[in-house]
């Protein structure tokens, strides 16, 4: 079998392990359950020599009911020892359930951003069903495999007592069975993965035409969709054929190996009585044990698939459970409960193409400023809201809350004090949980006079449920603009003092816009407010406008006067 390793990532067989760790005190009760049962089974060939022998010299009654007790013993206490050994492996696999998904509860939300750059979350997240295939898999075969390898190998041993020749027949049954597992089974690992990337990749683009009905729903588009789903599916395919090729491999081997394994030991066991050197009771109990040895080979090929699968299922989850996390940085708070000073300087960020987005960017905003940032698409707004939000650290210059570097600060409490408002993000539950968002210090009447700044209140109380309507991921009931509204609701509820728009108010209704605006750039609201803006009228209610090739100052008449501004790009600064 072939480990895939990665200068980036541990290799699946590390990561099977890392995340088994937990559990090695169970994995040690079954592991010494399986050594129970494997020695016990032994007991049935055992006994049956015994019988045998006993019969063949004509012996009493008396012996042979003893050895068949002891055997109904024997054989109750392997059933118990399996039923505990089922037991312990239920438990563990609840254990392990829990701890991945509390694991992806914590780490998700603190997931770097740079994570979701070029992957789709969603689509992301769709790998955690692979802990369903760890579970099932690592159960299986801690259940059969484990307990088969150790009935085989004790199995072997007594094998080797009986007669010397017996011991060179296990060693060569040793030796062939390494071959089909290691050298036949090249690749495999990496096959597996190979054809379980291309699984998700179908997945993914169903997932696709599923998220966007009614582009699909064109002419053409119909078609679009089935090539996609065509090509995705021609490469799963293909890779599945290039695992099944090592799988089959070593399935025919096992086969052989089954037959050749039995007619062998047969011959040999046969010629061993006749020369007097093994009795017939020991050519029986051989030959039953034998036939649990080779009847474990007819499950290799299926035992080799499985364990392929948990490899890379285990591989995949392992892009969840690895995503790179936010650094809490310092622990320095920043003074103050009222609206923040933001500072940055000399700030530079690129992508990581040596392509800066933003170059060497000097701004001070003052506590209480209601500043206006202007420029075309792709000049760096968005990307300059991800650094004063803290998603995103600055390739070069320092970033400022009240004079305290971003980097000196908690990151926890740096969200704290500030707040964005972006593309709607609404997840499934009630109107009142979307606002509140699980913070604990938010008052329903904070709740309610939050909805009614954005014109919502009354909206939602008209409805069945009012604010106990639930909402699913895009948002409906409610429309569009509703829902942007309602992320407006979400940050203002929780007062912070630096508060960044970016861009949300431009698609929303020229009076519900105007009624935002009020309650945003109200001098009694304990914040700080940044608004990102393609619309003059927006930005003409700012104090100032900050354009990134420079600030400009201007007076609100001004603004409306001449509604292009400077919208210049600078040429430092490229489109992202």
């Amino acid at each position: 079998m072939e480990m895939t390793a990665s200068t980036h990532a541990p290799a699946p067989l590390r990561r099977l392990i890392r995340l088994l760790r937990p559990e090695r005190g169970d994995i040690r009760a079954i592991v010494i359950y399986s050594i129970g049962i494997g020695g016990l089974t032994l007991a049935v060939p055992i006994a049956v020599q015994s019988i045998v022998n006993t019969v063949a010299f004509g012996s009493l009654v008396q012996p042979l009911i003893v050895i068949t007790l002891m055997l109904l013993v024997g054989l109750s206490i392997g059933a118990a020892m399996r039923a505990l050994q089922t037991y312990t492996l239920e438990i563990m696999q609840r254990r392990r359930f829990l701890r991945v998904v509390s694991d992806l509860a914590n780490r998700l939300p603190r997931a770097r951003i740079e994570s979701f750059d070029r992957s789709h979350g969603p689509e992301l997240v769709n790998r955690f069903f692979d802990v369903i295939t760890v579970q099932k898999v690592s159960a299986q075969l801690l259940l059969d495999g484990l307990t088969i390898a150790l009935q085989g190998t004790i199995g072997l041993v007594v094998l080797a007592f009986y007669h010397p020749i017996l011991l060179a027949f296990d060693i060569v049954l040793l030796a062939l069975l390494l071959f089909i597992i290691f050298i036949l089974g090249r690749g495999a690992i990496r096959t597996a993965i190979e054809e379980s990337y291309a699984k998700y990749a179908v997945a993914g683009w169903l997932e696709e035409i599923a998220r966007h009905p009614l582009a699909f729903k064109h002419k053409g588009a119909s078609e679009f969709a089935r090539v996609g789903a065509d090509s995705t599916v021609r490469q799963y395919l293909d890779a599945r054929g290039r695992h099944f090729s090592v799988l089959f491999r070593q399935m025919v081997s096992a086969f052989t190996l089954q037959a050749l394994a039995s007619t062998a030991l047969m011959g040999l066991g046969g010629w061993l009585v006749i020369e007097g050197r093994l009795t017939l009771g020991q050519l029986v109990a051989a030959e039953l044990i034998v036939t649990v040895v080779v009847a474990s080979f007819a499950k290799l090929g299926k035992h080799l698939e499985s364990f392929y699968d948990l490899m890379a299922a285990v591989e995949k989850l392992g892009h969840l459970l690895d995503l790179p996390l936010e650094q809490p940085h310092g622990q320095l708070v920043a003074p103050g409960d009222g609206p923040a000073a933001v500072q940055l300087n000399n700030v530079s960020f690129d992508y990581g193409d040596d392509r800066p987005v933003i170059r060497g960017l000097s701004i001070e905003i003052q506590a209480g400023d209601r500043v206006g940032i202007s420029g075309p698409n792709g000049s760096g707004k968005s990307t300059l809201i991800d650094l004063l939000f803290g998603l995103r650290a600055p390739t070069s210059g320092r970033i400022a809350l009240d004079g305290i570097d971003y980097r000196e600060q908690g990151l926890a409490e740096l969200r704290r004090a500030i707040t964005t408002i972006q593309e709607p993000e609404i997840f499934e539950g009630t109107i009142s949980e979307n606002v509140l968002l699980g913070r604990s210090d938010i008052s329903p009447d904070q709740v309610r006079s939050s909805l009614e700044a954005v014109g919502l209140l009354d909206e939602v109380l008209a409805m069945p449920l009012g604010l106990q309507t639930r909402l699913i991921t895009d948002g409906a009931p409610l429309s569009s603009g509703q829902a942007r509204r309602l992320q407006v609701a979400r940050a203002i509820a929780g007062r912070p003092r630096l508060l960044i728009v970016d861009e949300a108010l431009d698609d929303l209704a020229i009076d519900r816009r105007d009624q935002i605006l009020q309650s945003l750039i109200d001098r009694n609201a304990p914040w700080t407010l940044i608004v990102t803006s393609h619309d003059p009228m927006v930005l003409g209610k700012m104090d100032r406008v900050i354009a990134l090739d420079g600030e400009v100052d201007v007076t609100p008449t001004a603004r409306h006067d001449n509604p292009e501004l400077n919208l210049a790009t600078p040429a430092s600064l490229k489109e992202k």
